[in-house]
């Protein structure tokens, strides 16, 4: 049987973690740098100190500088914000015929919080970079941003389950945690294969979900042993 490896790149600096994808993907997620629907080469995961950049010019400064110095194209680049430790990143990479799904993951739980907590801020406020669950899943399905938006849904329900699980509870409620106050998901897909649904009752959709729960639970067992 052929071995099938995944055609994604992963290139860990010193301070960030690089995703490269083969070509051009079609993404979802709310990033601070190209964030909402982008035509991506790549992610840039970047580790910063617990307070973070707080304004667009020391965003832009920040990754342009980043992007340069790893031959990325700042409008083909999604760019992620992250106090945890990026060398620590978790993969999973699984398929199935002729569909793949590749996830990378960092953690940190310093402001892990329950969707039942009260806010810790009022309304305009942009929260300091602490902490934060960065997801990264890649597939060559999802031809349509439908179904990339339902692949949101399964790789945070997954991320809710390990947390969920592995006994995360919140930094401000002591209930169970469903994630942090500053996790990002991107999802890239570069729509090779036509299957366009991913729910939890199809092949992709498993594989989404079990790629996912498997790299958040391994970067919580790591998290707590740093």
């Amino acid at each position: 049987m052929k071995t099938v490896s995944s055609p994604l790149q992963i290139d860990l600096q010193s301070n960030c973690v690089i995703v490269r994808f083969p070509g051009n993907f079609n993404c979802l997620s709310w990033a601070p740098w190209n964030g909402g629907e982008a035509s991506a080469s790549g992610v840039a995961n970047v580790q910063v100190g617990l307070h973070g950049s707080s304004t667009l010019a020391t965003l832009a400064e920040d990754f342009g500088l980043l992007f340069k110095a790893h031959s990325l194209i700042p409008e083909e680049t999604i760019g992620l914000m992250t106090a945890a430790n990026v060398s620590a990143f978790t993969d999973c990479f699984l398929n199935s015929s002729g569909a793949w799904v590749h996830v990378l993951v960092t953690v940190g739980l310093s402001n892990a919080r329950s969707v039942l907590d009260n806010a810790d801020v009022g309304l305009g406020y942009r929260c300091d970079s602490v902490g934060t669950v960065n997801v990264v899943m890649a597939t060559n399905a999802l031809p349509t941003i439908a179904g990339r938006i339902q692949a949101v849904h399964i790789a945070s329900s997954a991320k809710a389950a390990a947390f969920r699980d592995n006994g995360v509870t919140s930094r401000k409620s002591d209930r169970p945690a469903d994630l942090t106050g500053t996790d990002c998901l991107v999802v890239g897909a570069s729509g090779e294969i036509e299957e366009d649904h991913c729910g939890l009752h199809t092949v992709l959709g498993e594989m989404m979900g079990r790629a996912v729960y498997a790299s958040v639970a391994q970067g919580i067992m790591q998290y707590r042993r740093s």
